[in-house]
């Protein structure tokens, strides 16, 4: 059976931070991470997570993505972003609703209405964070949410769309950048259905899911109820440490968090990395707490 890496959302930082876990990981134990990427696994990429995981499906080496993080200057937008007034906003607009469906169709009006940069220029901003901008040949799923209807769409190969564009709908944060036009529909941001969409790793085993947030969130943003859609499966999740969450600031799709971010994560990842081996050679369900 294969396995699985999910890759959760978490702005420019968690790209940053994601790469880097991934190369301190492989710096402590490249055995492990050569199981954790093996050809057969199945890459499930929500927001930041879908270009991380695009690029790893792609070819693009842990250590070249580590090192698109570090550049001061860079082709990504500055966004005035506050994690705790964005959740605001998003109570208020969920607030009374009677479904989840529901809500994410409340959350695609919002998005579909606000003003953002152009298309072209975003477009442009993805297209610079993917030095592979091809599908791989290896499984890999990016979702994103029907700004409409509300619904899961789940882009594959298989799907006919460009791979920039996949990644821009993924990425496409509700309030902050345009919804992507795909097929005469109209999508954002993955995470507005799940940070993580990890239950689309089902039939796999084992399932590693790399989260950029604090674990004391983690019960929220990646509910049991997706997690029971794993089962039997062996499931480990990691969550970003203190200084890690530090790193990303209050504003993690700040550019300038980048560097910090990724090297926060590399050594996050030398720290957690035997754990990581003995999960994969062992059995069971377990979290890496910061």
């Amino acid at each position: 059976m294969s396995g699985a890496l999910v890759l959760a959302g978490g702005g420019v930082a968690g790209i940053a931070w994601e790469a880097g876990l991934l190369l301190g990981l492989r710096d402590a134990e490249p055995d492990a991470v050569a199981q954790l990427l093996r050809g057969d696994t199945v890459f499930v990429g929500t927001s930041a997570g879908s270009v991380v995981a695009s690029q790893l499906a792609g070819g693009l080496s842990l250590q070249e993505l580590f090192e698109l993080q570090l550049p001061e200057e860079s082709a990504e937008l500055g966004a005035i972003f506050d994690v705790v007034e964005f959740n605001r906003v998003l109570e208020r607009l969920l607030d009374g609703v009677t479904s989840a469906e529901e809500g994410r169709r409340r959350v695609g009006r919002f998005a579909l209405e606000a003003r953002t940069v152009s298309v072209e220029e975003r477009r442009g901003v993805i297209a610079a964070r993917l030095p592979v901008q091809d599908w791989p040949h290896r499984p890999l799923l990016i979702s994103a949410v029907d700004a409409e209807t509300g619904e899961l769409r789940v882009f594959d190969r298989q799907s006919g769309v460009d791979l920039i564009d996949a990644v821009g709908a993924s990425c496409a944060v509700p309030g902050v950048w345009p919804t992507v036009q795909i097929q005469g529909r109209q999508y954002t941001d993955g995470g507005v259905r799940s940070i993580a969409n990890a239950d689309l790793a089902a039939g796999c085993d084992p399932v590693v899911i790399i989260a950029p947030l604090d674990e004391a969130n983690g019960p929220i943003a990646i509910p049991d109820a997706e997690l029971a859609a794993l089962r039997p499966s062996r499931v480990r999740i990691i969550y970003a440490d203190r200084v890690s969450l530090a790193a990303f600031g209050s504003n993690p799709l700040d550019p300038a968090t980048r560097a910090s971010s990724a090297r926060a994560g590399r050594e996050q990842g030398r720290r957690i990395a035997a754990h990581l081996a003995a999960f994969l050679n062992d059995s069971g369900t377990d979290v890496d707490a910061p």
